[in-house]
């Protein structure tokens, strides 16, 4: 199967993605999922060898490989370390049978980016990994862990940055909002902040600036700005990502980008709605703590291509003791050997205070990320950042 460029149409930056597949139907499956991606315009190439996927990794640039384990060439965890011993910097995610789990989870404390089940994986899930994996890559790249800072840098960064979270809970009828972030460091690459933007609406944000120090600190206070000089009254949410990403992407070298999850409140109506730039699944659930839906993001992580489009999308009208709950990778990422805190980590930590204020929700669900790496003999490699909204039973504005 040859390559295929979709969406040629759209003026976009392609996001050109490698299947090494020996199975011409999965392979077909892949190739029309991301064809039907809304906002992403990709060009995949499909090789079905091990051998034909190498060399065209050395004959071509791409941003990701989506490869299986079982080729006709090489099967098991020798395929992904080939992979990764000759690119170690290419984000790759795993596509697998039921019987190669196991191997895939190995493969990712290896270095896999993420796995996905054949014949369980859906369009968004797809396009979400994808879009993740390529900014996550980057934040891990060792150019910008090379990168070493002085102390007196340090310290005049981390107390402009913590200037630049909020200090206070807003005060919005009919919600309760809380957050905090921890850096790992002297200062974090972490975003999160709240604002209204006319009356009876705020925009809630929260995100991730490629690694940590002295540059990931300045590009969130950037990012912080621009969100807010974006956000005026009656401008959607998406525009405000595509007017900031565009902006970024001026400012910003390649080895830097931004995952970011904006999401407005509408007080007049009880409706939540979103965009997200490459940002980590948000989850909603109910005043039982069941869960109602996750929100995938809706583009590529800011500062990749000038021209990418993010659509924004309706959370619905929520109901009292509703909890929208987002995370950054420092929640997701701790680990204990091969099993990882995950969302399902901060669900359940959420869920164990699903009747308390969202201040409250906020400190279980660090409490709980404290206790998983406490019990590992870890500590946090990552800026670690929690938002929670929950809807009240106050009345709403009208």
């Amino acid at each position: 199967m040859s390559s295929a460029a979709i969406n040629v149409n759209k003026p976009q930056g392609i996001l050109r993605i490698l299947v090494i597949e020996d199975n011409q139907a999965d392979a077909f499956l892949i190739c029309a999922m991301l064809e039907d991606a809304k906002s992403i315009p990709f060009e995949t190439t499909v090789a079905g060898t091990l051998a034909e996927g190498l060399e065209m990794l050395a004959a071509k640039r791409f941003h990701a490989v989506i490869l299986d384990l079982a080729l006709p060439d090489s099967r098991g965890l020798d395929t992904f370390r080939r992979v990764r011993q000759g690119y170690p910097s290419m984000p790759v995610l795993l596509l697998t049978g039921m019987d190669d789990e196991t191997l895939a989870m190995q493969a990712v404390t290896e270095g896999a980016q993420e796995f996905l089940v054949k014949g369980q994986v859906s369009e968004r899930r797809l396009v979400q990994a994808l879009n993740h994996a390529v900014g996550r890559q980057a934040r891990l790249s060792r150019v910008e862990r090379a990168l070493r800072n002085t102390r007196e840098e340090q310290l005049v960064v981390s107390q402009v940055a913590r200037h630049l979270l909020p200090r206070d809970r807003p005060v919005i009828a009919g919600w309760d909002v809380a957050g905090a972030s921890i850096p790992v460091g002297y200062s974090g690459g972490d975003l999160l902040d709240w604002f209204p933007t006319s009356p009876g609406k705020w925009r809630v944000a929260i995100g991730d600036a490629t690694g940590h120090g002295v540059g990931p600190s300045l590009i969130m206070a950037t990012t912080r700005a621009y969100l807010r000089a974006f956000s005026g009254e009656g401008v959607p949410l998406d525009e405000t990502l595509r007017q900031t990403n565009r902006e970024l992407c001026r400012d910003l070298a390649e080895r830097w980008n931004v995952t970011l999850f904006l999401a407005e409140i509408d007080t007049s109506d009880g409706s939540l709605s979103y965009a997200s730039a490459g940002h980590l699944p948000a989850i909603l659930l109910d005043g039982h703590g069941a869960e109602k839906g996750r929100f995938f993001s809706t583009g590529l992580p800011l500062g990749i291509f000038s021209d990418s489009d993010y659509n924004a999308e309706k959370i619905g009208v929520s109901k009292p003791g509703d909890l929208l709950l987002q995370v950054t990778d420092g929640v997701v990422d701790s680990r204990q050997g091969a099993s990882f805190f995950g969302l399902e980590g901060a669900a359940k930590a959420a869920r164990k205070a699903i009747t308390e204020s969202a201040d409250v929700v906020v400190e279980r669900v660090f409490s709980a990320v404290s206790d998983f790496n406490a019990a590992a003999g870890n500590a946090s490699e990552d800026d670690t950042t929690v938002l929670v909204v929950r809807r009240t039973a106050e009345q709403l504005v009208a």
